[in-house]
């Protein structure tokens, strides 16, 4: 009983931590699987043509690549995903400091329209 608990609560902690990323984990893949599928051929060829002159380059732009797109991907979508959650949290400290205190200027910030000084004087 207590193991199955365990596995569905392991299972709603994962979706909830890839969903944010699916996309962004997704390309990457996608983009691992080319270089992969472009050095296998690239081996292939070595292999048909026995020229092994540049096959030490081609290992080292592969691994460059790979860690090159997974690079990128750290920054474009965990970097996203880090300063959003520090805005969030950043909004919510403002929101409990505006709620929690009563500084005297409440009844200004329920209005909908403030009225300048001219707005006040037009109404006289």
């Amino acid at each position: 009983m207590i193991n199955n608990l365990l596995k569905i609560g392991a299972l709603v902690v994962t979706g909830r931590f890839l969903k944010p990323r699916l996309k962004g984990l997704f390309l990457l893949i996608i983009f691992w699987f080319v270089i992969r599928l472009l050095h296998a051929e690239y081996i292939s060829y070595v292999e048909l043509s026995t020229d092994t002159s540049f096959l030490w380059q081609a290992s080292l732009l592969k691994i460059t690549l790979y860690v090159l797109g997974f690079v990128v991907y750290f920054f474009i979508v965990e970097r996203r995903l880090l300063l959003q959650s520090k805005i969030d949290q950043e909004e919510k400290l403002i929101q409990t400091h505006i709620e929690g205190s009563d500084d005297g200027f409440n009844f200004l910030r329920e209005k909908k329209k403030l009225e300048s000084k001219s707005d006040q004087l037009l109404h006289k």
